[in-house]
C-alpha cells in the first residue's frame, strides 16, 4: 500500500455474508468494473489493493467469532477503514473493531 495514498472507506454489506464474502464480493466486483470502458482505473486500483491487503491480512474465523456483527445478517452501516500505511479498522455504530 503506497503511502502517498488517502485512507480509503468501504460499506460492508453484511446482510446477507460475512465480512469475508463481503470483501471478496467487493474484491471481485472492483476487478471486474476495471476492465470496463471508462473505468476510474486510478481510484479502482486503490481500491483494488486495498482489498486485496484486507483478504490478505485478517483473520476472518476470529473476527466472525469474537465480534457477532461481522458473521453476517445485520442491518447496520458497517466500514472497512484503510489507512495509507495499511493499517485497518472497522467501524459501525458505537463501535470500532481496530484489526
Amino acid at each position: 500500500m503506497g503511502v502517498d495514498r488517502l485512507p480509503l472507506k468501504i460499506k460492508l454489506d453484511l446482510s446477507r455474508h460475512c465480512i469475508e464474502t463481503a470483501i471478496k464480493r467487493l474484491y471481485n466486483q472492483s476487478v471486474s468494473r476495471y476492465f470496463k470502458i471508462g473505468a476510474q482505473k486510478p481510484a479502482l486500483e486503490y481500491q483494488i489493493d486495498a482489498l486485496k491487503h484486507a483478504l490478505e491480512q485478517l483473520d476472518f474465523p476470529q473476527l466472525r467469532s469474537k465480534h457477532s456483527i461481522l458473521a453476517g445478517r445485520v442491518e447496520m452501516d458497517i466500514f472497512l477503514e484503510i489507512k495509507a500505511d495499511g493499517s485497518m479498522k472497522i467501524t459501525s455504530p458505537g463501535e470500532v473493531i481496530r484489526l
